[in-house]
């Protein structure tokens, strides 16, 4: 059951660019988030914006971290691209802020440790959530990661992923870092390779363009794909329908990115045009 409490700030730097990175002190949301999962983010004292802002969960100290003082802690990354992003960058040690989480479904965990390899594929800020995800697979054959971006200054979590043993794969549309063309070009190049022993699970996160990409190159095999949708959010957690993406459930067939997803399996998603 999500809950609504009080953040406070640890840290927010500049990584890169516009990139940000906001470490916040919340123990009782916490301890709910798993990877995949998102919180509802408004600053608090502040009614400009007036909605709250959905952020993916980046990295978290688990309850059983070996500092004390550092459990409780949870980390999200996010690009500044409007008002609200802008007073966020604004934020320092010990401001307060108000969360409400952890909100939606996130990405299925096979069974550890697992004897299996996977793929995980981000463009540019989608790769957010895949990082917790990393963290907590234990595969046995390693991970693959495809990383995406416009430019170089789009390519983000090398250094995190790096220390995880991934092998790491990175592409930019305009050449500047890695492999010349889109993550999904790149992903294709390397696929008869990777799944040499058979079909592996793909996770993904992402802009619609990319993931629609990916179902299409998949083909019959984007069951074997989980991927966390991005979408405009008014409240966060499912009444007011403004975030709905079309599905082959015939019970359901238009579902709440923020309540049924973020995270679905591609092979259920229904494309239409935007």
């Amino acid at each position: 059951m999500p809950l609504q409490a009080q953040g406070i700030v640890l840290k927010n730097v500049n990584l890169q660019s516009l990139y940000f990175l906001l470490e916040i002190e919340c123990p009782p949301i916490a301890s709910l988030l798993h990877p995949g999962q998102f919180v509802m983010l408004k600053i608090e004292g502040s009614e400009d914006p007036l909605l709250r802002r959905p952020f993916s969960l980046f990295k978290k100290n688990f309850t059983h971290h070996r500092q004390q003082e550092n459990r409780g802690r949870f980390s999200i990354l996010y690009k500044k691209i409007g008002k609200g992003t802008q007073k966020m960058t604004e934020l320092g040690r010990g401001d307060k802020i108000n969360l409400i989480g952890a909100l939606g479904n996130g990405f299925s965990i096979p069974p550890s440790p697992s004897s299996q390899r996977a793929a995980l594929i981000g463009g540019g800020v989608g790769i957010v959530p895949l990082l917790s995800l990393a963290e907590a697979l234990r595969m046995e054959r390693g991970l693959a990661v495809f990383i995406g971006g416009k430019t170089k200054t789009d390519i983000l979590c090398l250094k995190d992923f790096e220390k995880l043993n991934s092998n790491i794969f990175v592409a930019t549309e305009d050449g500047s870092l890695g492999h010349r063309g889109t993550v999904i070009d790149l992903f294709l190049s390397e696929q008869e390779r990777l799944w040499r022993g058979g079909p592996t699970p793909v996770f993904a996160s992402g802009p619609l363009p990319m993931l629609k990409g990916l179902a299409n190159a998949l083909g019959p095999q984007k069951s074997l794909c989980e991927a966390s949708f991005e979408a405009r959010m008014g409240c966060g957690f499912g009444a007011c329908w403004g975030c709905v993406i079309r599905t082959i459930d015939p019970e359901t067939p238009y579902q709440r990115v923020c309540k049924e997803g973020p995270v679905f399996n591609l092979g259920k998603i229904i494309w239409e045009d935007r």
